[in-house]
């Protein structure tokens, strides 16, 4: 009997990048109030001047690892086809390219106030204090990054966590600008400025952009990879075909084969077909290495549903797959997201049943 007993480590890589990108805005947040304070000269006598300029410094130099761990799990993970160009250059990549592009312009920003901090001394006071005023640039951009691709935007936690980042750098900025007033009262009154501007914007955007319907869609990610973003998606219009699927579960029959691919690598291909009218096709396809135990640790995969006229109306990949339980989400054309969970029974001849449940994903 043929079994699927599968790795989801492609899933554990989208949950580290999602997490890693999160704790990078928190300590990135955390050097920019410190960096302020140290401006404004804080100190107390059990937290001298010193002591902060060291928390700083090592709090940028952990944001800069949990930035590597992140551009590197982007990057590995096949969900979203990131390459490593995309991440390091900005607005090259086909993946949401202008909210990628952001976090590639953030990341290059504070790679080079970090790597300017670490060689200061053969720079130069100015030159070192020139780089690291970017610091201010860097940050608000990496919050436009997080909201524009992050997957968790409509999450209580991760709307919760931006608040407290944004709350906690204003603070700081009018701490700052209100010491020593009225001194410099220009530069002071800008930065003041800026800090209503960023807070203002996101409550007027959000709305309308992260917050609002189909911004998967609307934010450039690709038709191909929609379903995994597990943001909003359009409605499709009439001319993509197929009309609009409605939630169905049904029983599905059909085969199960596998044969080689290369690189000690096989292909399990899993072709089915139910009685509902809409998505009366199935097709699933897991590759990767073959188990001693029988099963394959998947390392790719695919899946199609559609009709017999148009087997790949709706095209994905799996998500997750637990023995002969399989959770596959695709995506038409035109927009609409479904889930596939299956649970199937495989045969030693090949000979395959089961049930499937289709649900719409918003």
């Amino acid at each position: 009997m043929l079994l699927l007993a599968a790795s989801t480590g492609s899933r554990s890589l989208w949950y580290l990048t999602r997490a890693t990108g999160a704790v990078t805005l928190l300590l990135l947040t955390g050097s920019v109030v410190l960096g302020v304070a140290n401006i404004g000269r804080l100190q107390t006598t059990g937290w001298p001047r010193f002591v902060v300029e060291g928390v700083h410094r090592n709090i940028s130099l952990l944001a800069v690892v949990l930035l590597v761990v992140h551009i590197a799990t982007s990057v590995l993970d096949p969900f979203a086809g990131i390459h490593l160009i995309d991440a390091l250059i900005p607005f090259v990549g086909t993946y949401r390219p202008i909210w990628l592009g952001l976090g590639a312009f953030a990341s290059d920003l504070l790679l080079a106030i970090v790597v300017t901090s670490l060689v200061r001394r053969r720079l130069g006071h100015g030159v070192w204090r020139a780089t690291h005023w970017l610091a201010y640039l860097c940050w608000p951009v990496a919050v436009v990054h997080t909201v524009g691709t992050g997957s968790d935007v409509k999450q209580v936690w991760l709307l919760a966590l931006t608040a407290i980042c944004v709350a906690a750098v204003v603070v700081a900025v009018w701490a700052r600008v209100g010491f020593g007033w009225p001194a410099r009262r220009g530069l002071r009154g800008t930065a003041f400025a800026a800090s209503v501007a960023l807070p203002a914007v996101l409550v007027i955007w959000l709305p309308s952009g992260p917050l609002g319907s189909n911004w998967a869609l609307r934010s450039g990610t690709p038709a191909s990879v929609l379903a995994k973003t597990g943001g909003s998606v359009a409605t499709p219009s009439p001319s993509s075909g197929g009309g609009t699927v409605s939630a169905f579960s049904a029983a599905v029959s059909g085969t199960v084969g596998q044969s080689q691919v290369g690189n000690g690598l096989i292909a399990v291909n899993i072709s089915l077909s139910d009685a509902n009218a809409s998505l009366p096709s199935l097709a699933l396809q897991i590759v990767g290495e073959q188990q001693a135990g029988g099963g394959v640790q998947m390392t790719s995969s695919s899946a199609a549903a559609g009709t017999a006229a148009n087997p790949q109306l709706y095209t994905g990949s799996i998500v997750s797959l637990s023995g002969t339980s399989i959770v596959a989400r695709v995506a038409s054309a035109g927009g609409q997201a479904l889930q596939l969970s299956l649970a199937l029974q495989i045969q030693s001849s090949g000979a395959t049943t089961g049930t499937v449940q289709v649900t719409p994903t918003q």
